[in-house]
């Protein structure tokens, strides 16, 4: 279950704001009362209660919003009590002070906030949360490792045993926990509503649980999956994957962790015990990771590059399916072309923008294809480098719109935010027929797409490209043939509402 965390200024915006999270399908709302701007009236907030409600005064020590009298507080709170809301949030102290009257139908939560550090102890102070008369013991703290976040949420699978338990690592390195706390017994996990108020670090919002994460499903069967890198926020993997496992009636989920460059093989080693099935890997990860694997297949081998594991056999192989996911989308074209030729990629002459990891790839797997590939990028000894390494050649930056060329490939980050109205080659480079590809996939219709399309040229998107890496994982994770236009229409419904 998913508690929706509301709190505005107004009593009128706090009311509408919770009927309008009901009608979303929210199952519980926490009305942040130290929110509200005027002393509160209960009676109005609660004459007509759209869903099961958490009552919250957080005092400002906590995290909260409240600055008035103490005493006035506590009041407040046993007040909502006496009118019988569901729950109510009692920090260690105020547990302390407002015990549980007899007959009362209102569940305790004893709650702990620590936005400096994670406790050492955890056990330890949940014996003393626990000693408070809790229903629910709730433990919020920072995290400022993987490491730090992943001991929390084993320790909500231990606590869990003994008394319903939700532990939230705040920040964008225990998101996760948000997520996971679930499989592992907690009674429901926060998300916010509003994506201008939010209440905490790292917080998610109740639609991207339920509609990327399917949250609602997850339970104690569920099989793990991971995308690993940082940034993560961003990626699409999660989306992608999770709306192809629901649909085909799959109890797996994939979730994002964000894993500092330099913390790489603490954070997977302190997530061992979680047991995942498999890692998409991005950014910063997918060469260094590769120490880490216990075998690796031949398209790792031949970039250097990782951006798939699969747990087999106690350990990790490696896989990259960027490669052969770039190839099939340049094939698909040129079949169109020449349906007749086997390899339709032999011959062809192919300028490559960027040498950086993915133009890397991408070199490797037309050059095992026969085609003649040619490197350039902004900086001409990078260009220079890698086309040594990989035993083809370079052209200089300011040669790449005058080279006789078939293809023209874009592995720069030009067209990306905040490069959005530029575009790595002048017009001149496109002419009728070219086959234009560019791996940026957000936004999709970059100026180097609309301009290829605009001279008729045959494009392909990175979104082609994402899909089709992404069907390939799906195949590694399942064994199972991708919905692939599924993905598709995911990632662009996705991307669509991201623009809006």
């Amino acid at each position: 279950m998913i508690c929706v965390i509301l709190g505005r200024g107004r009593h009128s915006a706090l009311l509408e704001e919770w009927e309008q999270a009901a009608q979303a399908g929210a199952e519980l709302v926490e009305l942040r009362i130290d929110c509200l701007r005027k002393a509160p009236d209960l009676e109005r907030i609660l004459a007509k209660r759209h869903t099961p409600v958490v009552f919250t005064v957080r005092k400002g020590a906590d995290g909260g919003l409240y600055r008035g009298d103490e005493d006035a507080r506590l009041s407040m709170i046993r007040k909502a009590i006496v009118a019988g809301v569901d729950y109510v949030d009692l920090e260690m102290d105020t547990a302390q002070a407002i015990k549980r009257p007899k007959f009362a139908k209102t569940k305790r939560i004893v709650s702990y906030h620590n936005f400096q550090k994670m406790p050492e102890d955890l056990e330890y102070l949940a014996e003393k949360m626990r000693a408070l008369d809790p229903d629910i013991v709730k433990i919020a703290t920072v995290a400022h490792s993987v490491k730090e976040a992943s001991r929390l949420l084993e320790f909500v699978r231990e606590a869990n045993k003994v008394c319903p338990t939700i532990g939230i690592a705040m920040g964008d390195l225990g998101s996760f926990t948000r997520i996971l706390g679930t499989k592992y017994g907690a009674p429901y996990t926060y998300a916010g509503f509003n994506p201008e108020r939010m209440f905490a670090p790292g917080l998610l919002l109740y639609q991207q649980l339920k509609r990327e994460f399917f949250h609602d499903q997850i339970d104690h069967k569920t099989e793990l999956y991971g995308v690993i890198g940082d940034p993560i926020g961003h990626s699409l993997s999660p989306i992608i994957h999770n709306t192809a496992f629901r649909h085909e009636g799959l109890n797996k989920v994939l979730v994002p962790f964000r894993i500092p460059a330099d913390r790489l093989e603490e954070s997977l080693n302190s997530l061992r015990w979680l047991g995942l099935k498999g890692i998409s890997v991005t950014i910063p990860h997918k060469e260094t990771v590769i120490p880490m694997l216990k075998t690796v297949d031949h398209t790792v081998e031949t970039v250097k590059a990782c951006n798939t594991m699969v747990h087999e056999h106690e350990g990790w192989v490696g896989h990259n399916t960027d490669i052969t996911a770039a190839m099939e989308c340049l094939e698909a074209v040129l079949k169109k072309v020449t349906p007749e030729v086997e390899n339709p990629l032999m011959d062809k002459q192919v300028l490559i923008l960027g040498a950086g990891g993915v133009a890397r790839a991408i070199a490797a797997g037309l050059m095992q294809r026969g085609a003649g590939v040619a490197l350039t990028a902004r900086k001409d000894e990078k260009a220079t480098k890698l086309a040594e390494e990989l035993n083809c050649r370079s052209v200089p930056w300011t040669g790449r719109a005058s080279t006789i060329i078939d293809i023209l490939i874009n592995c720069t980050p030009v067209g990306m935010h905040p490069e959005v109205d530029d575009s790595p080659v002048p017009v001149a480079a496109f002419r009728p027929g070219l086959i234009v590809f560019d791996t940026i996939y957000r936004p999709e219709n970059t100026l180097f797409i609309k301009q290829a399309l605009d001279r008729e040229c045959m494009a392909i998107t990175g979104v082609h490209m994402f899909v089709r890496q992404a069907a390939l994982q799906y195949q590694y994770y399942t064994g199972h043939q991708a919905p692939e236009q599924l993905m598709y229409e995911t990632v662009k419904r996705k991307l669509s509402a991201a623009q809006d």
